[in-house]
């Protein structure tokens, strides 16, 4: 089987000059210095890499220099400007472009939680319904899943074109809190500069929403190589100890600690309707409601 295989590489290397004859991939860089979680996937991207050097070849990662909106970052991957984007997942997105199909971060990313001012914590305290919750208005990326998730849900949402714009928005109060995933939430109001903020961990929004890597449709070398360098990690429970161990999402751990917040559960109509069967194990256990 590995014989066949390597093969099948072999012969994709002569189709395609982009991982084989080029051993550059190009990431998108960080979109401010509030997005912490860039790094993990970076770092993630290169375990993957040099988990599967032996197979693929070593490979370098290189970071565009000009920050990217989710709709550059995709129209760049589909021109061969780009080799890698990760985001979250939906129909459309599965549909032009190769996604690998293993969640970076467990699955996480669609458990909630909402970034508040400090000053208003009494007020969020008070929440105990989706109604309550809804008259509120979220900070969210402009053309993020996110926000169609939550505005089908029947929740107010500022779309924001800007990611370092969105805690300034929430600082001068013109939303009243940032839905962030808990692997992404405590890390990011951490940085410097962000004192009046706080993780309100006693309210979460569930749905599903996968991070994947996505790569050009005709890339089916790179796409190859990733999913096989995910499984393994998966499969020899790296990927669990990553997510575990990694600066940006190591103090959520336990996950037992949210087990008495309160959960509100949204529907993501935007979803590929296979996406929690192929899932399979490369879920992180989760408190259920």
């Amino acid at each position: 089987m590995r014989f066949k295989s390597r093969i099948f590489s072999i012969g994709l290397c002569l189709l395609s000059v982009q991982v084989c004859a080029d051993t550059v991939v190009r990431i998108q860089p960080s979109q401010s210095v509030d997005n912490t979680s860039y790094q993990y996937y970076v770092d993630l991207l290169q375990l993957v890499l040099d988990t599967t050097s032996d197979e693929y070849g070593p490979a370098d990662i290189v970071t565009l220099e000009s920050s990217l909106s989710q709709s550059r970052g995709f129209f760049m991957l589909k021109n061969e400007q780009l080799d890698v984007y990760w985001a979250g997942t939906s129909i459309a997105r599965e549909r032009d472009y190769l996604a690998v199909t293993v969640p970076l971060v467990g699955g996480l990313l669609g458990n909630r939680v909402p970034v508040i001012m400090r000053n208003r914590l009494s007020e969020f305290a008070k929440i105990t319904t989706a109604e309550q919750l809804q008259k509120m208005v979220a900070c969210q990326g402009s053309q993020w899943p996110d926000s169609d998730i939550l505005e089908f849900n029947g929740y107010r949402v500022e779309r924001v074109i800007s990611f370092s714009l969105m805690y300034t928005m929430l600082e001068q109060q013109r939303c009243d809190y940032f839905p962030r995933g808990i692997n992404e939430a405590h890390a990011e109001v951490d940085t410097q500069g962000h004192e009046t903020l706080m993780v309100y961990d006693e309210l979460i929004l569930r749905y599903p929403l996968p991070m994947y890597f996505f790569v050009n449709k005709q890339n089916l070398l790179l796409a190859q190589r990733l999913t096989e360098g995910l499984l393994l990690l998966v499969n020899n429970g790296k990927l669990t100890e990553f997510i575990m161990h990694h600066p940006t999402t190591a103090s959520i751990f336990p996950l037992s600690r949210y087990q008495h917040s309160r959960v509100i559960s949204l529907e993501n109509a935007i979803l590929p309707a296979n996406v929690v069967e192929r899932a399979h194990n490369n879920w992180i256990g989760f408190p259920k409601e």
